[in-house]
């Protein structure tokens, strides 16, 4: 037996299924795939922009400039290892200190034994050292002074100041 017909009402066809909305979606894909490749050229293009802007910014921040030796007097800066430490109260506070020397360049070419001593005198020093005494601008400077003053010291006038990089207290 065969399945019986059904008989659409005078004036109506069979539509088609799913053509008119594939017709529909056409557009809908075709725009959504523009949009998407314009908006991968302008992110390439902006992040090329923004890399050449930094670049630009870094350089014009720390220039690579020849450094005349009769105007540095013949000083040169050598970099301490970072040193972290506790210190002497509060009992759980600890230091990291980054620094460099400055140094006449004629002590700088066997300066790795003074450089190692210096450090260890700065780590003893800063073991009897409260975070108190290191607050605040006064404290900084007061820091600074007293390292100064030890490495001079210990180095008998070949080390000439010290330059505290970074210094963070937790």
């Amino acid at each position: 037996m065969a399945a019986p017909k059904l008989k659409l009402p005078a004036g109506r066809k069979r539509s088609r299924g799913s053509l008119p909305a594939l017709r529909a979606a056409v557009p809908t894909v075709l725009l959504t795939l523009l949009a998407a490749g314009a908006g991968a050229l302008w992110g390439t293009r902006v992040i090329g922009t923004v890399e050449t802007t930094v670049m630009k910014r870094m350089e014009e921040a720390s220039p690579h400039l020849s450094v005349n030796p009769a105007m540095a007097g013949g000083l040169v800066l050598k970099r301490l290892a970072p040193i972290v430490t506790n210190l002497a109260a509060p009992a759980n506070a600890w230091v990291r200190i980054e620094a460099a020397l400055v140094l006449e360049q004629k002590a700088a070419l066997s300066a790795e034994p003074l450089i190692g001593a210096i450090t260890e005198d700065i780590l003893a020093f800063l073991r009897s050292v409260t975070a108190r005494q290191m607050e605040g601008a006064a404290g900084l400077r007061n820091l600074r002074e007293d390292l100064t003053e030890r490495i001079a010291v210990r180095s008998k006038g070949l080390v000439r100041d010290i330059v505290i990089e970074t210094l963070v207290v937790q």
